[in-house]
Order: C-alpha cells, then sequence, then structure tokens
C-alpha cells in the first residue's frame, strides 16, 4: 500500500480518539497494514504536517489538540490567556540561577549590569502537554530578592507587584528554529522538528527590565494580530 492510502485509513481511525490521547505504534499499524515502517512513518508525517497528529519524543503520536492562539501584541500572561482559551495550564520550574551576564546582557544599562542576572527556566504546560519552554533573564540590581517570590506562576505578576515595574512596551523577534538536545528532552519534541523562537525585550517606559527567550512547539500555537487602521 502506498503511504496516502495509510494516511487515509489512519485520519478514518483519528475520529475514535480523544485531543492528546496516544494513537498505535508504527510497528503496530506496520503488521496491521502488512506494509513496512517507513511507509506508516511517511503516512504519519503527512498527519503531523497537516495538524492532525504530532509526535512527542520517546512516547510516539497523539491526536493533536486545538490551537493556541498567541497575540503577539498582548502582555497578558500566560495563565491568563490560556485560562480565557479554555486550556488547564501548568507550570514547571526547571533551573535559577545567577550569572555575571549572557549573550543578550548589553540590553540593559550599564548601572543595571554590574551585579549580574537571575535566569529562571520553566516549561508550561496546556493540558498536560508540554507547549513552551521559557528563559527569563532579570538584572540583579533592579529585582534583588525576586526568587524569594512565586516566579514560577508568573514573573511578570512578581515584578508588577512586588517591585512595582509597569510593562509599557516589549520588542518582540520571531523566527522558526532547530532545537537543542535540552529543549527537544523538555518539549518532547524530536530533534528534527523546527519550533517557533520568540525574543522577548520588554521595558518599562525607556527603562529595560527583562529579556526572555520562549521555544514554542509549533504545532501547538497560532500567531494572531491584530491591526487596525
Amino acid at each position: 500500500m502506498k503511504y496516502m492510502e495509510i494516511r487515509d485509513l489512519i485520519e478514518a481511525e483519528l475520529k475514535n480518539y480523544s485531543s492528546n490521547q496516544m494513537i498505535p505504534s508504527e510497528r503496530y499499524l506496520a503488521l496491521k497494514f502488512d506494509c513496512s515502517r517507513e511507509t506508516v512513518r511517511k503516512a504519519y508525517e503527512q498527519l503531523r504536517a497537516e495538524d492532525k497528529i504530532f509526535k512527542r519524543q520517546n512516547l510516539g503520536w497523539f491526536v493533536s489538540n486545538k490551537k493556541i492562539q498567541y497575540y503577539p501584541n498582548s502582555i497578558e500572561n500566560f495563565r491568563s490567556y490560556m485560562k480565557v482559551q479554555g486550556f488547564n495550564a501548568k507550570t514547571e520550574l526547571i533551573s535559577t540561577r545567577q550569572l555575571e551576564r549572557f549573550d543578550h546582557s548589553d540590553l540593559f544599562s550599564e548601572e543595571n549590569r554590574k551585579l549580574g542576572f537571575i535566569e529562571i527556566i520553566r516549561l508550561r504546560y496546556a493540558d498536560d502537554v508540554p507547549v513552551l519552554l521559557e528563559y527569563n533573564y532579570l538584572p540583579v540590581a533592579l529585582f534583588p530578592d525576586v526568587l524569594n517570590y512565586d516566579v514560577i506562576t508568573s514573573v511578570q505578576d512578581v515584578i508588577k507587584n512586588h517591585f512595582h515595574y509597569d510593562y509599557t512596551s516589549s520588542q518582540l523577534k520571531i523566527k522558526n528554529t532547530g532545537v537543542s538536545h535540552f529543549e527537544s528532552q523538555h518539549l518532547g519534541i524530536p530533534l528534527s522538528q523546527t519550533a517557533t523562537y520568540i525574543e522577548r525585550i520588554s521595558k518599562s517606559d525607556d527603562l529595560v527590565i527583562e529579556y526572555d527567550i520562549e521555544i514554542w512547539s509549533q504545532d501547538k500555537i497560532e500567531m494572531t494580530l491584530d491591526i487596525q487602521a
């Protein structure tokens, strides 16, 4: 059988599964359809390209959930916009550490670079599926005891409520990128799969207060931009 025939047979079966539910393995379907695993894999890759299924590294293939709508011009935090869209949001703290500098530390004023930076790495989930790996960098000079607060749920809320800095503007850079072994492991996506990379520089008035990088599983989000004339 050709892989597109296999693809059609698999698609017909997807209605029997729920979102995020695991579907049969490549080996099982190769035996069922009397074809090679490579043929099944090509059929699965075709369905992934159509956003009908997704793959989690070392686990298998799953039925796709609805897409997360990502609004680049919004300053809502992860928990808030996930709740509005009907997702159950969860965050796992991967690590924190203090650095003398990092690749983009020159974005901050000389005064705010003197004491170094706090790096916070968190893994974000939607309906128990890992969708986002986030790196936050904060200057110690502005936020000396930031780790004493709940940075797991929302760094933004901590900065606003405890340090009294408002987020007044952000500059974003968005591109597709490959993933590192670290990112592949935590997001559960193959090294061969691209991700959506979002770099954000946040300011309070003219002062740079935060730099963060978001690595999204590419098949989990859609960009939505509202433009008014």
